[in-house]
């Protein structure tokens, strides 16, 4: 009998917009300032969003919904060194509260198979750790070097 696929959700609220919040996972430059080493994105639905992580893996992923300060779908292209399953779908919800975001990442379709338990603890500590960092560069960038 086949497990079912798993799910998880991450959230983190951030005293910034949601259209700001959103420009953080969606421009490249940014999203290298707090998850990614390297990362390119084609904006807009059938885009791509594609980033190189610290310990090189690659997440490559379509865009399925793309909805600027509202909400972004991405859905994961196949991984070889992975084991077979998929997709997985990541969905980042960008809610208003108040001055602020909260920023909610549902991650759906990961198998269920022991051989995915790394896989999936992975990603969801992955996040945690990630919508952390995004918070800190929202509510306290990094002042730039005074020049003399």
């Amino acid at each position: 009998m086949r497990s079912p696929p798993r799910g998880y959700l991450q959230s983190v609220e951030i005293a910034q917009t949601p259209q700001r919040v959103f420009k953080a996972c969606t421009e490249p430059l940014l999203v290298t300032r707090w998850y990614a080493v390297e990362a390119s994105v084609e904006a807009r639905a059938g885009g791509s969003h594609r980033v190189r992580l610290k310990d090189g893996r690659i997440r490559d992923a379509s865009i399925d919904i793309w909805e600027p300060g509202r909400r972004l779908r991405l859905i994961y292209m196949t991984d070889p060194d992975l084991p077979p399953g998929g997709p997985i779908v990541e969905d980042l919800v960008f809610d208003r509260k108040g001055t602020s975001t909260v920023i909610r990442v549902l991650g759906s379709g990961v198998p269920g198979g022991r051989e995915w338990d790394a896989e999936f603890l992975f990603l969801r500590r992955g996040w945690a750790y990630w919508l952390d960092a995004l918070k800190r560069l929202m509510e306290h960038p990094p002042v730039p070097p005074v020049s003399r």
